[in-house]
């Protein structure tokens, strides 16, 4: 048992070292932020609001806004607007988002559903019956990036 003792204590000298190596290199857990630009496209309207949504996990995508990480307010400017932020990690995420030209902080729809006001999804994903799932939208954010999204109206 000294033998064993022995060894157990030269190794836990180390112990230090391997946690920071394991925290630096060895994790999927990045220690350095990452900038996401996101550049919105056919913006019809300077009134209101422009929401976006930011979701890591499937979870909530797009509806349940208490499931998304981040919610960014963003003034809208006819043409094209752009939101930068870098405080991100490494990982895979999606956005939803709606122009909320009468700010009442839902997507406004017609009788049948069809909304009345620009709305968009990361990748540009679309779906004939419904939104996007989590999948079609996703993007992998592992450095500095840039993504294009187009408002969609009916």
């Amino acid at each position: 048992t000294f033998v064993i003792h022995e060894h157990f204590n030269s190794i836990m000298k180390y112990y230090p070292f391997f946690i920071i190596y394991f925290l630096l290199f060895g994790s999927n857990i990045s220690l350095q932020a990452q900038t996401l630009n996101v550049e919105i496209n056919k913006v019809k309207s300077n009134k209101g609001k422009i929401l976006l949504s930011l979701y890591n996990a499937e979870k909530g995508f797009p509806y349940e806004s208490t499931s998304c990480i981040k919610i960014f307010t963003i003034q809208p400017v006819v043409g094209k607007v752009k939101l930068i932020t870098n405080d991100l990690s490494k990982g895979i995420y999606a956005i939803a988002l709606f122009h909320d030209a009468d700010e009442n902080g839902k997507l406004s729809t017609n009788l049948i559903g069809i909304p009345k006001e620009g709305y968009a999804f990361s990748n540009n994903a679309s779906n004939f019956f419904g939104v996007p799932n989590f999948k079609d939208a996703s993007f992998k954010l592992t450095g500095d990036t840039t993504i294009v999204i187009n408002m969609k109206h009916f």
